[in-house]
C-alpha cells in the first residue's frame, strides 16, 4: 500500500477517534449536568424540591437588591395530609400531591416560583410583589387548594391548608432565608390557632419560636438524663364514697433544680417531635416503679395525643396491653375531645383496637368543643371528663349546670363513667354529685403529686 494512502488512513482514523472522543466526554458533562439538576426537583410533583428553592432565591434575592423590589414567601402546609396516606395509601396521596403542583402551576404568574419543600409542604415565592395585593394573592392559593377534590373509590378527597407569609424587603439588610424561616414559623402560628388559617410574619412570632428553641434544649437535655424526667400523678376520686380510683399520670421536667409542669414544655415537645420520647420514658419509670403492686386494680390515665399515626398507636396500646396483664393495672388512655372528632374515622379503628386489648378510653375535655354523643355512640368510650371550664361555673351558672346534667344523664344512658375535672372546693364537689357524676379530680382533693406520694395517699 502506497504510504500516502496510509498516512491518509491513519490520519482519518485519528480525527474520527478524536470526534467520539470528544463526544464522550460532551455526554459525560450533559449526564453529570442533568444529573445534578434532577437533584434539585421533587421526582412527584415535578416541583422545585427544598434545594433547588433555595439555589433560586438567593439568585433572586440579588436581582431584587438591584432592582429595589420586594418578595414574598408563602409557605403552606397541608392540614392532616397524613390521614389521606394513612387511609387511602401512598399512591393516593401522590395523585393529591400532584393536582395541588398543578393547581399551584395554573393559577401562577410569570413572577412565581413554586416548589415543594417537604412530605405536605408547598412554597410560593412571588417577586415584586406590593402589600396591597398580597393578602389577595395568598388568599386565592388558600382557597385553590382547599377546593380542590379528588376521588378514590366512593370517596372524596379534599384538605385545608394552613399558610405563613413574609416578606422579604432588600432595604431590611435582612438575609432572604431569613424571611424564608419567618414563613415557615407563620405555618406554625397557623397551626396552633386552629389550622386553615392565613399569619403574616412579626417580631412576636420571631420571638415566639426563639422560646421553643430554648425550651427544645431543656428537652433534650433531659432525654439525655433520664433521672430528670419526673412521674407526677393526681388523685381521681369516686364522688360516692371518697375512694381513691386511680389517678393521672402527668409528665414533669427537672431544670436548674426547679420542676417544670407540663404546661411549660408540651407545646415545643409537640413542635420538634420530642413528645413520644418523653412519654416513653415516663411509661416506663411508672411501670419499673419498686411499689407498683400497690397500684393493682387502679385505674390510671395517660394522656395521649392519639392522631393518624396508626402503626405508632397500635405499637402503644399493644405495650400497654402487655403491661396491663401484668400489673393488673386498669389503664386508660385519654383522648381530647378536638382531636377525636377531627381523627374520627382513623381513632374509631384504633379506640376499637384498644378495647379488643382490654384498653379503656376517656373522652377528655368534653363539652368545651364540638363533640357530640352522636360521635360518642358509635365508639367504645368509657370514661369521659368534664371540660374544666364547665365545672368552674358550675355553681352559679345553669346553662353550664344544664350541660353538665345532659352529658351525665346521657352518659348513664350509655353506660359511660364521667369525671369532673378542677373541682376545688366541697360546694363544686357537691354539686357534681348531685348531678350523679361518678368521678372527681381538682387541687380539693390534691395537687398533682411524685408517685411514691401517690401510693402513700392509696
Amino acid at each position: 500500500m502506497n504510504y500516502k494512502i496510509k498516512e491518509r488512513i491513519l490520519k482519518n482514523l485519528l480525527i474520527e477517534i478524536t470526534k467520539k472522543y470528544d463526544y464522550l466526554i460532551t455526554e459525560y458533562k450533559a449526564g453529570e449536568t442533568n444529573k445534578k439538576t434532577k437533584l434539585l426537583y421533587d421526582y412527584v410533583t415535578e416541583l422545585l424540591n427544598r434545594d433547588g428553592l433555595k439555589d433560586r432565591i438567593r439568585s433572586l434575592s440579588e436581582l431584587s437588591k438591584k432592582e429595589n423590589k420586594k418578595i414574598a414567601i408563602i409557605a403552606i402546609d397541608l392540614d392532616n395530609f397524613k390521614i389521606i396516606n394513612t387511609s387511602y395509601g401512598h399512591e393516593i396521596g401522590d395523585l393529591f400531591l400532584k393536582n395541588v403542583a398543578n393547581r399551584l402551576n395554573k393559577i401562577s404568574g410569570l413572577n412565581w416560583i413554586i416548589a415543594r419543600t417537604g412530605g405536605d409542604e408547598f412554597m410560593v415565592i412571588i417577586y415584586d410583589i406590593n402589600y396591597t395585593s398580597l393578602p389577595a394573592e395568598v388568599e386565592r392559593i388558600k382557597t385553590e387548594i382547599e377546593n380542590l377534590k379528588i376521588t378514590a373509590g366512593d370517596s372524596i378527597i379534599t384538605t385545608t391548608a394552613s399558610l405563613g407569609v413574609s416578606i422579604f424587603d432588600p432595604t431590611s439588610g435582612e438575609d432572604i432565608m431569613e424571611s424564608l424561616n419567618k414563613a415557615e414559623v407563620g405555618i406554625y402560628q397557623s397551626k396552633t390557632k386552629g389550622k386553615s388559617r392565613i399569619t403574616f410574619s412579626a417580631e412576636k412570632y420571631q420571638e415566639k419560636f426563639r422560646h421553643l428553641e430554648e425550651k427544645k434544649k431543656i428537652i433534650e437535655n433531659a432525654l439525655n438524663k433520664p433521672e430528670n424526667i419526673l412521674v407526677f400523678i393526681q388523685p381521681i376520686v369516686s364522688l360516692s364514697d371518697g375512694n381513691i380510683i386511680g389517678g393521672e399520670l402527668l409528665l414533669r421536667i427537672i431544670n436548674d433544680g426547679k420542676i417544670l409542669s407540663a404546661f411549660e414544655f408540651i407545646e415545643p415537645a409537640e413542635t420538634f417531635g420530642l413528645l413520644n420520647r418523653l412519654e416513653e420514658i415516663q411509661l416506663n419509670k411508672f411501670f419499673n416503679f419498686s411499689e407498683l403492686k400497690k397500684i393493682k386494680g387502679k385505674y390510671i390515665f395517660l394522656n395521649r395525643h392519639l392522631t393518624d399515626e396508626s402503626i405508632y398507636v397500635k405499637n402503644l396500646i399493644d405495650k400497654l396491653s402487655y403491661l396491663r396483664k401484668k400489673t393488673g393495672i386498669n389503664l386508660v388512655i385519654e383522648i381530647t375531645e378536638n382531636s377525636f372528632v377531627q381523627n374520627f374515622s382513623i381513632l374509631k379503628q384504633l379506640i376499637t383496637y384498644g378495647k379488643e386489648r382490654e384498653i379503656l378510653f376517656a373522652l377528655d375535655d368534653f363539652g368545651a368543643g364540638f363533640a357530640s354523643f352522636g360521635y360518642v355512640s358509635k365508639v367504645p368510650i368509657d370514661i369521659i371528663k368534664i371540660d374544666g371550664s364547665l365545672i368552674r361555673e358550675c355553681i352559679h351558672d345553669k346553662k353550664h349546670q344544664a350541660i353538665i346534667k345532659a352529658i351525665s344523664i346521657l352518659s348513664q344512658d350509655l353506660n359511660i363513667k364521667t369525671v369532673a375535672e378542677f373541682i376545688d372546693s366541697e360546694t363544686k364537689k357537691e354539686k357534681c354529685k348531685g348531678l350523679n357524676i361518678s368521678y372527681g379530680q381538682g387541687f380539693l382533693f390534691s395537687k398533682p403529686i411524685e408517685l411514691s406520694e401517690f401510693v402513700k395517699m392509696l
